[in-house]
């Protein structure tokens, strides 16, 4: 039997993408059969919905990674920067209320800091796709 071929890009978008959207409850299903991703909820066109994704088993829902991972991700790439100030600094936002977007935006004063994070959290993601 040949291996599954899964867009990794598609699956880690799936696996970082929350369920709750402005638009409505939106949820990812692997197609075990050919690998496709399916979209499902409001505002996804019938046409592209499987008609038995709900109750045929080759449909798996794909759980997004929940906040505690992307967290420990923030964490981790935080402890790589080793004890400088910048690190110091992430470490301090990340104790704070609102760490996810406090991050993200010290990350945008420094440049060549934020494309570390995005190749870190891009490896992260990467990992936990294959996993």
């Amino acid at each position: 039997m040949a291996a599954l071929k899964i867009d990794l890009d598609d699956f880690i978008m799936a696996l970082t993408f929350g369920s709750g959207t402005a638009l409505g409850e939106l949820i990812n299903f692997l197609d075990t059969d050919t690998g496709d991703i399916v979209l499902v909820g409001e505002g996804v066109d019938e046409e592209l919905i499987p008609p038995d994704f709900e109750d045929n088993p080759r449909y798996q829902k794909i759980e997004p990674i929940q906040s505690s991972e992307g967290f420990r991700i923030m964490e981790d790439f935080v402890e790589s920067l080793g004890h400088n100030a910048v690190a110091r600094r992430l470490s301090e936002i990340l104790s704070r209320p609102k760490p996810f977007r406090h991050f993200k935006d010290a990350l945008f004063d420094v440049p060549a800091l934020r494309d570390g994070w995005f190749a870190f959290e891009l490896a992260e993601h990467t990992r936990l796709a294959n996993e």
